[in-house]
């Protein structure tokens, strides 16, 4: 399976340590998590929710990363994402007990699509790689008035 990313060049790696530091949807702040889409197209939605506008970083760059076909993913058992507390609970003890490494959730910007995060804590989380990385930029289209 292929996931993608995008962040600051300087956070490429897989650890989890902004999910650990700030939190996210479904981790709260001491739960490292790496927060992947199933689209690059929703990747890019996912950072656009959580920027300002007039603030975007100049060193962005988009990561297309590999999950081995071989592992298990848990799957969100609803349809669409919970509220941002009881989206916490879920993925905080999903983490603690390294069920699978990957889990499987509706997007809270689109609905119909999926985010998967996974869990660097995981004893298979050596067996993901990032197969490319790229500098990325937004369109300025998307920020016209």
């Amino acid at each position: 399976m292929f996931v993608y990313r995008i962040c600051g060049r300087p956070h490429v790696a897989l650890d989890g340590e902004g999910a650990r530091l700030y939190g996210g949807r479904w981790n709260s702040p001491g739960h490292p998590a790496v927060y992947t889409s199933m689209h690059l197209s929703l990747a890019a939605l996912e950072y656009l929710v959580h920027v300002d506008f007039d603030n975007l970083p100049t060193d962005l760059v988009w990561s297309k990363i590999e999950i081995p076909d071989t592992i298990a993913i848990e799957s969100f058992p609803k349809p669409t994402a919970p509220n941002e507390r009881d989206a916490a609970i879920f993925g905080d003890e999903w983490l603690k007990n390294r069920r699978t490494l990957a889990l499987l959730v509706p997007s809270a910007v689109l609905y119909v699509q999926y985010d998967v995060i996974l869990n660097p804590a995981h004893s298979e989380m050596a067996g993901v790689r990032t197969l490319e990385t790229h500098t990325f930029e937004f369109d300025d289209r998307l920020f016209k008035a």
